[in-house]
């Protein structure tokens, strides 16, 4: 703006300097040419009157005389008479002259006459005497053209430094013009001193700017509750562009795909920061405008990716994806289909033996000494299906039982107590010996679970245990946590089996679990109820030597 302001002041300048010197100059030099007319015809008069009164001896008397004037005269029919500068011998016929034809006419003439080769210009006045001779005067001048040339250079040292002073003056003016406009506050823009002729413009700045400054606002907000809300989400979230590159990822989004560890993953493809193949597949689908989901296991867990793509005038603009961690879904739909398996497995077995036995005892093929034994074979698969169900029952009504709601003080060393009385004739059975010791302490809980845990840790003891063998409960409070210790010298468990040994159905010694009746339900009873009570449960132990098992209770419990 600066620059075309000075440009068209400079231009300006220039033309009217000029214009100004060509008028001036026309303006002088035409003047001085009706100075020079007028002069002439006076003395054209004067010649006139002069020789009239004397003849040609005036005119003789005055060639003596310097004059700047050209003086011929000429009869009527166009000799030369006399002239001035030139002997009238040699001159030609001057009756064909504009002049001379016009004075013999009208009584007087006047006629210009140019020298391009000269760059001069003679004015001709004549007059018609008396007698009928003309008398002519003469008068050269320069042409304005040739007077313009010869006094240019004179023009130039005069006007070149007045026009540099003109565009130094000019430049500090627009400077002056220009400085309101560049420190002008655009975020306050009528705050200021500024032009007249700028209000309108600075209105509609003022009005332009409010709107912009509501809008940003406006999108600030928008912006922090997309933040706070996509920040605050457990789900990951990731917003992609058409070309795959990554618009935006909530902190969960990070965590998950791990791109904390990138230095820049904006605007960069999600494929070249997460290289995945089923990925990839995936996201080409959806930037096609398919919606679909996928299950991914990332870094040992699994994740379903929902994706639908961004449509805009009919176009795919991008893609949403919505990451949620399933793994524990996924746990627990595999640990629904083993949990489906293993229990038709574990009724099948005893059904199928039941069936065997009636089936042969019904065809009469069983002698009579041996009735009674296959008879107690079907009592005991009975009772062993009855154990199994009620364990599955009893598995069922702790997964479905969040919330217990019937809690009662419950004197533990007692309830262990009368635990190892009940079981006293299994231990009998396999020659355990059983020990309760410790201290009376009382915990908020649910009796029924509570004895439950105890019911299945000391059954375990027993039933793995070895002959002669010994199972010590001791009972304790620590703070405000009631522990529960129940070691015994049994079989043991190996340490490949020691973290699945609360798993349903799991059993580490599968031969004596059948022989001894268990179900491989006893534990997983154990670690629902110790999380219904909001506890912990641990186990120690050492394959041939024993084990221990340590259940940590809350005193009270967090509702």
């Amino acid at each position: 703006m600066k620059k075309k302001i000075f440009q068209s002041m400079a231009l300006l300048v220039l033309l009217t300097m000029t214009l100004t010197t060509l008028i001036t100059f026309s303006v002088v030099s035409l003047n001085a040419y009706q100075n020079t007319q007028q002069i002439i015809h006076v003395e054209a008069d004067y010649l006139k009157t002069a020789v009239e009164l004397e003849g040609i001896n005036y005119l003789k008397n005055l060639q003596r005389i310097e004059n700047s004037s050209r003086i011929t005269w000429i009869d009527e029919t166009g000799k030369v008479k006399f002239d001035n500068e030139a002997s009238k011998e040699v001159m030609d016929n001057h009756l064909n002259r504009p002049e001379i034809q016009q004075a013999l006419l009208e009584g007087k003439g006047e006629a210009v006459r140019f020298s391009d080769t000269l760059g001069k210009q003679t004015y001709y006045v004549a007059v018609k005497l008396q007698d009928g001779s003309v008398l002519r005067v003469a008068t050269t001048t320069s042409s304005i053209l040739h007077t313009f040339g010869a006094v240019l250079p004179l023009l130039i040292v005069f006007v070149v430094p007045i026009l540099f002073f003109t565009l130094y003056l000019a430049g500090r003016e627009v400077k002056r013009i220009i400085q309101p406009i560049n420190t002008l506050d655009l975020e306050n823009p009528m705050e200021h001193e500024h032009y007249d002729e700028l209000a309108p413009l600075l209105r509609r700045l003022s009005h332009q700017q409010q709107q912009i400054s509501q809008q940003i606002d406006e999108l600030k907000r928008s912006q922090q509750e997309f933040a706070a809300l996509t920040d605050n989400m457990a789900e990951g979230l990731i917003i992609l562009n058409k070309k795959g590159n990554i618009v935006t990822v909530n902190p969960r989004a990070k965590e998950i795909l791990q791109l904390e560890q990138e230095a820049d993953f904006l605007d960069k493809s999600l494929l070249s920061v997460h290289r995945n193949l089923a990925l990839q597949q995936f996201l080409t689908g959806v930037l096609q405008g398919k919606n679909g989901e996928i299950v991914l296991n990332l870094h040992g867990l699994d994740y379903q990716v929902v994706a639908s793509p961004i449509q805009s005038a009919g176009e795919i603009q991008g893609a949403l994806l919505l990451i949620l961690n399933v793994t524990e879904k996924m746990q627990q739909e595999r640990m629904r289909q083993e949990f489906t398996a293993n229990v038709s497995h574990e009724l099948k077995t005893p059904l199928t033996a039941i069936s065997g036995y009636a089936e042969i005892i019904r065809q009469g093929l069983v002698k009579e000494e041996d009735l009674a034994r296959f008879i107690d074979q079907i009592y005991q698969e009975a009772q062993r299906l009855l154990v199994l169900i009620s364990d599955i029952l009893e598995l069922s009504r702790l997964d479905e039982q969040q919330k217990i709601l019937d809690w009662e003080l419950v004197e533990m060393l007692q309830l262990t107590q009368e635990t190892a009385q009940q079981l006293q004739v299994l231990a009998d059975k396999y020659h355990v010996s059983v020990t309760v010791v410790g201290e009376p302490v009382e915990m908020q809980g649910n009796r029924q679970v509570l004895n439950e845990i105890c019911h299945n840790l000391l059954e375990n003891a027993i039933r793995y245990n070895r002959e002669q063998g010994w199972v010590k409960i001791n009972l304790w409070k620590k703070q405000e946590e009631l522990v529960l210790s129940v070691a015994d010298n049994g079989i043991g468990i190996a340490n490949e089996d020691r973290d699945r040994i609360f798993e349903r159905f799991y059993r580490a010694d599968k031969s004596h679990s059948r022989a001894t009746g268990g179900t491989g339900l006893g534990l997983s009873i154990v670690k629902h109820g110790v999380q219904l009570h909001q506890g912990e449960v641990k186990i120690a132990s050492e394959l041939g030597v024993g084990t221990t098992i340590t259940v940590r209770l809350p005193l009270k419990i967090e509702k």
